[in-house]
């Protein structure tokens, strides 16, 4: 018989009505790169069957990592139609084998021997009730198990020295089936927060040139979006990886609850519905995604007590901790932080310096957190020095804060990061050296960051690691338009750590 590529779900279908009497086996995967252990996979699967297909999983449900697939899905196809023991070839357009499952009705689904113990994604146990129905068997191939993601990590991929040799040593002090179990505890956690909303929209345009009579910008308009963030970006992030947020804000609500419509676990306590949000417009260059104009609708709200009353209300529902979002607008005023720093909690500080509060939004206003996060610039900010070191950083800290044991994290953009305490400093390079946009990574390393200290990690190694990990995925996507979830980011950590 030969090898035939299968292009559509009517002639995926047809198949098992031309072969109703036949044994018709089913081995579903990415396939990337194919090597020894996929050639056995297949001859095993072969023995069983008369017809074995492979329905290969396309290109944008490949969530091991902005590397992966090295080969398209074309690519894949093409080489797997070469090989003897395969009778069909399918590109499945869906992130699961659940609709090939139920069209190709296969009497055996085949998995290598690393399924045995099911996968933390949960996808095996849906494709095997949907094998049920359709009387189908699951069976396990017994080749030597081998990683197209390792080959593809070692020989492959443009790592730096610096970053060949953290992986390497990340690989085997860090076991994934631990990691699983921190995200599995932080999934139950309640989590509290509070900060300023941002909304940022997007103008997307097409740059002609200079208007002739003035020396002005000429663009003509694209396409436009409004994607959230702020606090409301880092609430959201929260939300993926937690059981419920409660977000203490300010604005209108039916303004940002338009983008919380598939975020039922995101509880809002407004403390002042009438107070405006902050939007940034921003004007793009189509073509480069580059940002040529920025535009505030305004730099600060007229102050009130209507926060301080209405927060100070709630704040016997602040136990155990609570995440601070300060982007200097209008919200941290003297008595919002001094009911802040009265309550017996752990405090996770972002203090945000930007064109609107250059030099005006200082972490120095806050004598008590246990956990402070800023970039280069807030730390030189803050510190009054150009030139930053971790001596100067912990030496000053310990002379401000009433918290002698505060985590202290440094992001450094391309430069990776550092977390401080106890006279120890903790790096993690960058893993993703392009990114297509930053808007929002810091937001992103915080929230992770934050998640990983309140669940009690004590590697702090670690926590900079799966920290950069994480900001590194949010820059490939533009603003805060995609938040990334457990899941996902589950699979990119354990694809990076196959070294």
């Amino acid at each position: 018989m030969f090898n035939k590529i299968i292009k559509t779900n009517e002639e995926l279908e047809k198949l098992r009505i031309k072969f109703k009497n036949k044994k018709i086996g089913l081995c579903h995967g990415v396939f990337d790169i194919v090597h020894l252990g996929h050639i056995k996979h297949f001859e095993q699967a072969k023995k069983n069957v008369d017809i074995l297909l492979v329905s290969v999983t396309a290109d944008k449900f490949v969530k091991k990592g902005f590397s992966q697939p090295y080969n398209n899905e074309n690519k894949r196809v093409l080489f797997l139609s070469s090989i003897n023991f395969i009778d069909y070839v399918f590109l499945n357009d869906f992130p699961t084998a659940d609709s090939v499952i139920k069209l190709l009705k296969p009497n055996f689904y085949f998995k290598g021997k690393d399924y045995l113990q099911g996968d933390f994604t949960n996808n095996l146990e849906k494709e095997k009730k949907i094998l049920r129905k359709q009387n189908g068997v699951i069976k396990f191939t017994t080749s030597k198990i081998m990683s197209s993601t390792k080959i593809i990590n070692n020989f492959f991929l443009d790592w730096n020295k610096k970053q060949k040799e953290y992986l390497l040593n990340a690989s085997k002090k860090y076991n994934f089936e631990q990691l699983l179990k921190i995200f599995e505890n932080i999934k139950e956690k309640e989590i509290n927060i509070i900060g300023e909303i941002i909304l940022d929209e997007y103008v997307y345009t097409d740059f002609v040139g200079v208007t002739s009579k003035d020396p002005a910008i000429s663009l003509i308009k694209k396409d436009s979006e409004t994607i959230p963030g702020g606090a409301l970006a880092v609430a959201m992030i929260l939300s993926k990886f937690s059981k419920r947020v409660n977000f203490y804000t300010y604005g209108k609500t039916e303004i940002f609850m338009t983008f919380l419509k598939d975020y039922k676990n995101i509880n809002i306590f407004n403390l002042d519905y009438k107070k405006n949000i902050q939007i940034k417009t921003r004007f793009i260059n189509f073509n480069r995604f580059e940002k040529i104009l920025q535009i505030t609708n305004f730099k600060n709200n007229p102050s009130n007590e209507k926060i301080f009353k209405n927060l100070n209300k709630y704040k016997n529902n602040l136990k155990d901790h609570i995440m601070i979002c300060d982007y200097g607008i209008d919200m941290f005023d003297f008595k919002v932080i001094n009911l802040l720093e009265n309550l017996k909690i752990k405090r996770f500080l972002n203090v945000q310096t930007n064109s609107l509060n250059y030099g005006f939004n200082l972490f120095t206003k806050y004598k008590k957190f246990n956990y402070l996060c800023l970039d280069e610039r807030e730390w030189k900010l803050g510190i009054k020095q150009e030139e930053l070191n971790s001596n100067l950083i912990l030496k000053f800290v310990s002379k401000i804060s009433k918290n002698k044991k505060s985590i202290l994290a440094h992001t450094m953009g391309k430069n990776g990061s550092k977390i401080y305490l106890n006279n120890k400093n903790y790096y993690a390079p960058v893993f993703l050296n392009q990114t297509k946009d930053t808007t929002g990574c810091g937001d992103a390393y915080y929230a992770i960051t934050s998640l990983l200290i309140l669940n009690n990690v004590k590697d702090l190694n670690l926590v900079a690691f799966l920290g950069n990990l994480y900001a590194g995925i949010h820059g490939q996507y533009f603003g805060n338009k995609h938040i990334t979830n457990r899941v996902d980011f589950l699979k990119y950590t354990k694809s990076i750590l196959n070294f």
